[in-house]
């Protein structure tokens, strides 16, 4: 299914606003690719920087997963049901991360206290005050931290069918991430917790409108070809026997 443009630009907004909720987790990192830099000029660059690495890697991941997904669904003969199958899976999985992140549902992963802080033993230490570079190498690496919003646009891109189609989703998504890190990363963001708190409830509804979306097209997408009537013979194909 090829993400129309009203689904790039929910899928852009959940980046942009989700940003807020991105903050819990990487904006400690953030603060770190602009130790050292003397001047705001230089913390900005480092920031985009390392905003330029995440996306790399999102868009490097949405290449993986949607050309997985292209593969399951070419290697399947019943095509438009799988591909239908894994937009609803992907729109339900959207859904649930817009409730969660809504504050209406919960679930976490525990870690034990004793177990190493990523962020703080790699991040950190190693890139602290690095350049522009490293920075960007430090931005590869952060893709790949786990994240249930990242995940979410990753079943999408797989339920896509297309590797274009995927790499598209990922790349909306990581642009929308990009104001508000880079703010907050070079000392600029004003946002209070009270404001943080709205932005993240209306991240919520933008990805809960995104899995209601997908899911919708993809139930239609199967009935639509269910209740496609069968092509006719055509007449000038047919061979007369005498």
């Amino acid at each position: 299914m090829i993400p129309a443009f009203s689904q790039l630009l929910l899928v852009f907004i959940s980046g942009v606003l989700g940003s807020a909720h991105c903050i819990g987790m990487c904006g400690g990192i953030a603060a770190t690719m602009s130790l050292g830099a003397g001047r705001l000029r230089s913390a900005v660059f480092r920031q985009l920087a390392w905003s330029s690495g995440r996306i790399v890697t999102y868009c490097f991941l949405g290449v993986l997963i949607s050309a997985v997904g292209a593969k399951l669904l070419k290697a399947q003969g019943q095509t438009v049901w799988l591909q239908s199958l894994f937009a609803i899976v992907a729109g339900i999985l959207l859904m649930l991360q817009g409730l969660h992140a809504a504050g209406w549902i919960s679930f976490r992963i525990r870690r034990k206290a004793t177990a190493p802080c990523l962020t703080r033993s790699v991040f950190a230490q190693f890139f602290s005050g690095g350049s522009a570079t490293g920075a960007f190498v430090a931005g590869l690496l952060t893709g790949f931290l786990p994240c249930g919003l990242v995940y979410s646009f990753l079943a999408l891109a797989a339920s896509s069918g297309h590797v274009a189609h995927g790499v598209l989703i990922m790349l909306a998504f990581g642009l929308g991430t990009i104001p508000v890190m880079v703010l907050t990363g070079a000392g600029l963001s004003l946002a209070t917790m009270n404001v943080r708190r709205k932005l993240i409830q209306l991240a919520a509804v933008s990805v809960l409108v995104t899995g209601l979306m997908t899911t919708a097209r993809g139930i239609t997408f199967a009935v639509n070809n269910q209740t496609k009537p069968a092509a006719a013979a055509c007449p000038l194909c047919t061979t007369d026997s005498h």
